[in-house]
């Protein structure tokens, strides 16, 4: 028995921009992609067992970053491709490649020996690359470390750690058939989203870096995590039938609303968008009244303000630029030839309902209640 997927209707109030270079940087940055090698099937003992070029002409990765970023410079549209063409390839096969170790020390040995290749003090300075994704991670650091602080490297380096260790816990819930309640899947789903990397990534875009005791704000925080939170469930509506497609959709928060809460796939795809506009009102209020607000608070300086407000308002179109590509790109639709259709099978995943209070304490932190037909 199937439940027919169907996309709701996006609250998405922030406006979409395209990068004017979009068109001379996309060539570039296959070529790069493929000098690498991360186009190259290199086997399964690689760090990615191969990235076909037509799975990355498909996605159109320099689309979204063109998308995301569009007041970057050439150089900088080419190297933040770079980036975000590397985090989907992890996400597409560094996951499979720990589900495939089916060993934590492998694995966390695997997340050390690419840190490795992002020292903090000394950004050339790495081991001799062997694989695709050490030699395009390299590559990366070199060009991007140097014009960044120490402090801003530390950042970036850890939301990094946080992005692959969370593949471990995806790993580790599928070793053990565990599966997590909805509280758990949204905040590990702001780590493996790498959404974190991506805010980072925009300080550098814009030559900017945020101060310390405005970035330690509740203000800035709660930026940042409503951007998070609307990347990554945007991303997990969207990506539902592909996952499902492809058979890894236990982790979409789609499928544990859906199987936590009882209800059908219609009904979970509502739930879990009525959380996604919270975020959405969260961020562009955010940006309204409570950064303004800290701002003042702090005595910022108006050109510190200017700044500050800048790179919210910098946010805010990346979020409306992901949206856009998340439309236009085939990396979710089926390949020519198949015949299989958007819709949700049986995934014979065993479901348990939320106690009370992890219901009412999800709900509060991040939506409001369904409407759960009685079971």
């Amino acid at each position: 028995m199937t439940d027919a997927f169907q996309l709701p209707l996006f609250y998405m109030p922030f406006q979409a921009r395209v990068n004017p270079h979009l068109e001379a940087v996309r060539p570039r940055v296959r070529a790069w992609a493929c000098a690498v090698g991360l186009l190259e099937p290199l086997g399964t003992d690689s760090y990615h067992g191969g990235w076909s070029a037509e799975t990355f002409d498909r996605a159109d990765f320099t689309r979204f970053t063109a998308w995301t970023y569009p007041h970057a410079c050439a150089e900088e549209l080419e190297l933040l491709s770079g980036w975000h063409s590397l985090i989907w390839c992890l996400d597409d096969v560094f996951s499979a490649g720990c589900e495939a170790l089916d060993n934590r020390e492998q694995i966390l040995q695997r997340i050390e020996r690419l840190m490795a290749f992002m020292p903090i003090m000394t950004p050339g300075l790495v081991p001799p690359p062997e694989h695709p994704v050490e030699r395009a991670l390299a590559d990366l650091w070199r060009r991007t470390a140097p014009s960044a602080s120490i402090p801003w490297r530390l950042l970036y380096t850890r939301s990094v750690r946080q992005f692959l260790e969370a593949s471990l816990w995806e790993t580790e819930n599928l070793e053990r058939h565990r599966f997590p309640d909805l509280i758990e899947q949204a905040e590990m789903r702001r780590d493996y989203g790498a959404a974190g990397c991506s805010a980072l990534l925009m300080e550098h875009s814009l030559g900017w870096e945020i101060p310390d005791d405005i970035r330690g704000t509740r203000p800035f925080t709660v930026l940042i995590d409503s951007f998070r939170d609307t990347v990554d469930l945007h991303n997990d509506i969207v990506s539902y039938p592909k996952e499902v497609r492809e058979g890894v959709a236990r982790n979409n928060i789609v499928h544990v609303a859906q199987e936590l809460l009882g209800v059908s796939l219609k009904d979970a795809v509502s739930f879990v968008d009525r959380i996604l506009t919270g975020r959405v009102k969260t961020l562009e209020e955010n940006v309204e009244t409570d950064l303004p607000q800290v701002l003042h608070d702090l005595h910022a300086d108006p050109e510190t303000q200017r700044a500050v407000l800048r790179h919210a308002q910098a946010i805010q179109g990346w979020a409306a630029g992901s949206y856009r590509w998340h439309r236009d790109t085939d990396r979710y639709r089926p390949a020519a030839g198949s015949h299989r259709q958007d819709s949700a099978r049986d995934l014979t995943i065993p479901s348990s309902l939320l106690s009370t209070w992890e219901r009412d304490a999800f709900l509060r932190d991040f939506g409001s209640r369904p409407e759960v037909p009685p079971r």
